[in-house]
């Protein structure tokens, strides 16, 4: 089974149209108007989050953190708790429609993991499974059609024109039953801490189910092995990591230092190193965009310099995501950017081309007199939305995603992942469970992407993964930088945002291949300003104005 590394940036900011009233009072999406709307907070600024309760199950080999470190687990617990005692439905059926990113699994009737599910779950689980290629489509008709399924996942906002008058016309305002202690009638949703339900506030209220991810998605990765063969230490300052990118491209070897990727993908690196703000940059009230700080243009100007100096390979500014990853794996580039979620991919993959391969996460360095940082990028997947439902329905939907968001260490973490014991998976001589050929094919089914415990870091095969990824993610998520705007509502950044920021993005990456200079990019910022970022900023600035604290 694979998880995808996307970015979620558009699902993490609400998506707002415009909404007019239909002849029943409904609240209707419309694709385009004329209209307008106002800035205003997104999400949570007086509601109550709901309390954290930490999941009293098996001791972790590596202890876990209230800010998203995960716990880690060197080999498989043996003392699971079960977490859902009692089944949620009582012979009833929940309807859900979901994404899937791996080959679609066997039918329920020939799915022993997925008969084993509805047995605990005390009922049908009646799941629409939608192919990542043809979900938005899917999504858009299934709201068109005002066929919404009891839980649906949202993966991506701007597939619902305006959204806030979405989800109040349409779903489950989950305040009255998860807001504060309340969430303690659901325990496994308890323990997913409040920096995660925080993204899954719109307007005050309670809406999303989440998906958790691990808080940032890193800053790339680089191969040990490489840097011991070069005899070269981890860069300390962003001028040694200049000079390590130097000494490790050997082009006769079919060597380069980076990798690099179609937008220039390296730049996020550069950009951590330089400290370059996550979005936005706020000091009194006042907002600076990311790319309008002295630390953008430094690094915009380093970037530019590892270019000119030949040491990413050649044509990789053109090649795609796959291709990317296999340039790194094969050792053609000592460091690449890509998402932390990919991390065990690489250790799986890369020891089986050569034992000696060493990917580890890239902690990003500053340059002399400068600090470095990572962002907050990575908090959610998603979250899964409830349609409109009275009081007892909604008790039961919640005790259904109560149920899949089971943390690893119990024995509904363990059905969920590996199946049923015997048909599905095996145990080693140390306990830890293997999928068989049916279990991998079974295993498929995206209950994953219903709702989700926090992660945790476990791997038998590499355990010494476990330690190196729980020690890198310290080391990152305490270098977060978040972005204040994140929470916040710009109606011109939803309508015009993507494709003005696109403009500057495009001389930004013509002037890191040598085919501008500097000053182009200083030119295309003051027209990005012009064409709407002063306005993006003023409403934002009138957003984080109006928000009461939290």
């Amino acid at each position: 089974m694979t998880t995808p590394s996307l970015s979620r940036r558009s699902f993490l900011r609400s998506a707002v149209g415009v909404a007019v009233m239909s002849a029943t009072g409904v609240p209707t999406l419309v694709a385009c108007s004329s209209g307008s709307t106002t800035a205003g907070p997104a999400r949570a600024s007086t509601v109550t989050l709901p309390t954290y309760v930490a999941f009293e199950g098996p001791k972790p080999d590596l202890a876990g953190t209230a800010d998203g470190v995960p716990p880690g687990y060197l080999t498989y617990p043996k003392d699971l708790v079960t977490t859902v005692k009692t089944p949620p439905l009582s012979g009833g059926k929940v309807s859900v429609m979901t994404d899937i990113f791996d080959p679609l699994p066997p039918a329920k009737d020939k799915n022993a993991a997925w008969q084993a599910v509805e047995q605990k779950l005390g009922g049908t689980l009646d799941l629409t499974i939608v192919p990542d290629s043809d979900w938005a489509t899917k999504f858009q008709t299934v709201l068109a059609a005002n066929e919404l399924p009891d839980l649906v996942l949202l993966s991506d906002s701007s597939l619902v024109n305006n959204l806030p008058a979405f989800l109040s016309a349409k779903c489950t305002d989950l305040t009255p039953y998860l807001s504060g202690d309340k969430v303690k009638d659901y325990p496994n949703l308890a323990n997913i801490p409040q920096v995660i339900w925080q993204a899954c506030v719109v307007q005050d209220k309670i809406y999303g189910l989440p998906i958790p991810r691990s808080i940032t998605g890193g800053a790339g990765f680089y191969n040990k092995r490489l840097f011991d063969a070069a005899g070269i230490e981890y860069p300390a300052t962003a001028e040694d990591f200049l000079a390590a990118c130097k000494e490790l491209t050997k082009p006769q070897q079919g060597q380069w230092a980076i990798v690099n990727s179609k937008g220039n993908t390296f730049f996020t690196m550069v950009q951590q190193m330089f400290g370059v703000p996550n979005g936005w940059k706020e000091d009194g009230g006042k907002l600076v965009r990311s790319f309008e700080t002295p630390e953008y243009k430094a690094a915009l100007e380093f970037a530019v310099q590892l270019v000119k100096t030949g040491v990413t390979v050649p044509g990789s500014d053109g090649i795609d995501g796959t291709a990317r990853k296999n340039a790194f794996r094969a050792g053609k580039g000592a460091l690449v950017y890509d998402g932390f979620p990919a991390y065990s991919g690489y250790v799986k993959d890369m020891s089986r081309l050569d034992p000696k391969n060493d990917p580890r996460a890239f902690v990003p360095m500053a340059p002399k007199g400068g600090k470095a940082n990572t962002w907050s990028d990575n908090i959610l997947f998603a979250y899964t939305l409830m349609k409109k439902a009275d009081e007892a329905r909604a008790k039961e939907l919640l005790a259904v995603a109560n149920f899949f968001a089971a943390p690893f260490g119990s024995t509904e973490n363990l059905l969920l992942t590996y199946g049923v014991e015997g048909v599905d998976f095996t145990r080693d001589a140390k306990g830890n469970p293997t999928l068989t050929s049916k279990g991998e094919a079974e295993l498929t089914v995206p209950w994953k992407y219903i709702t989700a415990p926090p992660q945790a870091l476990y791997n038998a095969q590499f355990p010494t993964y476990v330690e190196r990824a729980h020690e890198d993610l310290t080391k990152l998520i305490g270098m977060v930088v978040k972005d204040p705007t994140a929470s916040l509502i710009s109606p011109t950044n939803d309508k015009s945002g993507g494709d003005i920021g696109q403009a500057l993005t495009d001389v930004r990456n013509d002037v890191i291949a040598g085919r501008k200079p500097i000053s182009a990019f200083d030119a295309a910022l003051k027209k990005w300003a012009k064409d709407g970022g002063d306005k993006i900023r003023g409403e934002f600035e009138s957003a984080l104005g109006g928000a009461s604290p939290r």
